[in-house]
């Protein structure tokens, strides 16, 4: 059974809410520097995260470089950190170095432009994923990305490209990408994740979670094949 990482948590009921239906992690971004709607100072992480009971999976979702992402993470202390720009193998390496002996986890997102006219095709992905497994992330997150927005951006990837990628990959993948409460059992039974992630489609306007999409998200996340 896949596992479920309910993102951009701004709430502590949005966040008993995500456990309660059932969610395996909840993502907290934290000081991202670049504009997107669900941003938390470490301060107000560090208390969300403190009041989750002890079988949450804590998941700090940061980019930068790597004396940035090591500053955050050791001031909220999540089981795992998501870099999530553009950082190169040698920032994963350095975040690595520099978390040993803390159990806390990495995983770098692997974004694919949705915007872009053609896309390259799955061999390019999955190399690039595994040299950052090779730099020291423990798993690899699949998402899409835009001109406006780096993340939560509600349009899928290519499945295709992800199916090959959670085949060949030697790390756990987490799909992540436009996925819905109508999509996300088809996505699971097509590419076969480790994880789905999820943020915009479970959202209302002022970015809180609709508990009924996370009810409906979560449970066909879980009955997928």
């Amino acid at each position: 059974m896949s596992r479920v990482k309910i993102c951009g948590i701004t709430s502590a009921a949005d966040a008993e809410l995500c456990l309660d239906a059932g969610a395996d992690a909840l993502g907290f971004v934290i000081e991202f520097p670049l504009p997107v709607p669900w941003t938390l100072d470490r301060g107000q992480a560090r208390q969300l995260m403190r009041a989750l009971g002890p079988f949450a999976t804590r998941v700090a979702i940061v980019g930068g470089t790597a004396a940035t992402i090591l500053d955050i993470t050791r001031a909220v202390e999540p089981d795992a950190v998501q870099l999530h720009l553009d950082e190169d193998e040698a920032t994963v390496a350095a975040v690595r170095d520099g978390l040993e002996g803390t159990g806390t986890r990495i995983v770098k997102a692997v974004r694919i432009d949705a915007d872009a006219e053609g896309v390259l095709p799955a061999a390019h992905w999955l190399a690039l994923a595994q040299r950052f497994v090779a730099a020291g992330a423990d798993a690899i997150l699949l998402d899409s990305k835009t001109g406006a927005r780096p993340a939560g951006t509600g349009k899928a990837v290519d499945w295709s490209i992800a199916r090959e990628m959670a085949r060949g990959l030697d790390a756990p993948l987490i799909l992540a990408g436009g996925l819905t409460p109508e999509n996300v059992g088809g996505a699971i039974a097509g590419v076969r994740p480790y994880a789905v992630d999820v943020i915009s489609s479970l959202e209302d306007e002022q970015h809180r979670k609709i508990p009924a999409a996370v009810r409906a998200f979560i449970a066909a996340a879980h009955a997928a094949p």
